[in-house]
């Protein structure tokens, strides 16, 4: 093995790892898709699931694009939502990563619907140091935090390299997800390794969630872990001894036509 996949390979492990998250109630949607019911969130339609590749305008944001933002207003800040998705959660030889997964579309919807308006979390104050056992307590939603990080790692890359983030070098970017996660960074409103922490649960969820939600696309991600999705019962393997390995099912399954 390369140095480049033993590289790769050690980064996807730590992060399943450190992530502290079962991969259990990221495919069901329990983090970021239970929200999608709420009034104030974009529905996702079934049709939207189907229809991957709507041509956009000619010369919009979009051009390059097969999908239509819901929250990104530039391509830049999806590229480079993008580029530190795959630096987190990275292609190797177990399977594909972040960009091949969707999971930027993932996160994008997300922004776009309750999750990103943070529409079910009281946000009226006083906003304190929060205990371990709470977590961070802001004034800001969750979609200005990331609008916050992505103009952060930004102006990291352009300083540092006078590039934009998604074209910097593979070291280059982890060092500034490093930084991030070290909390070294200045950002407005928000300590730099709690926004890391958001990204890094929110590209996990959008790898191993239901594809129904934009990412893990084609199930793969289930593959890798040899998950079955979403099947009602197991009544027919519930006694069956040793292990029983079923094609993945998405919930788009279960949707009446």
């Amino acid at each position: 093995m390369s140095n480049q996949e033993t590289e790769k390979s050690f980064s996807r492990r730590n992060f399943l790892k450190m992530s502290g998250v079962a991969t259990g109630s990221l495919v069901t949607g329990t983090y970021l898709g239970s929200l999608l019911k709420d009034d104030t969130s974009t529905d996702i339609q079934q049709t939207e699931v189907q229809d991957q590749e709507a041509e956009q305008p000619a010369g919009s944001e979009q051009e390059n694009f097969t999908q239509a933002f819901k929250y990104f207003q530039h391509t830049d800040e999806f590229k480079t939502i993008e580029a530190a998705a795959e630096r987190i959660f990275p292609e190797d030889d177990n399977g594909p990563g972040a960009t091949s997964l969707g999971v930027a579309w993932f996160i994008d919807h997300e922004l776009a619907g309750g999750y990103g308006s943070n529409a079910r979390e009281y946000m009226k104050g006083p906003f304190k140091q929060g205990t371990d056992y709470q977590g961070p307590q802001y004034a800001l939603l969750r979609r200005d935090i990331f609008a916050e990080g992505i103009r952060v790692m930004n102006e990291e890359a352009v300083s540092r390299h006078d590039v934009s983030f998604f074209d910097l070098e593979s070291d280059q970017m982890d060092e500034i997800l490093t930084e991030l996660q070290d909390n070294e960074l200045d950002m407005m409103g928000i300590k730099s390794n709690d926004f890391f922490e958001e990204l890094r649960l929110a590209t996990l969820s959008g790898a191993y969630a239901d594809p129904l939600y934009g990412g893990n696309k084609s199930m793969e991600a289930w593959e890798m872990k040899k998950f079955p999705g979403a099947y009602m019962s197991y009544h027919d393997e519930i006694e069956t001894e040793g292990f029983v390995e079923k094609d993945p099912q998405p919930l788009s399954s279960h949707i009446s036509h």
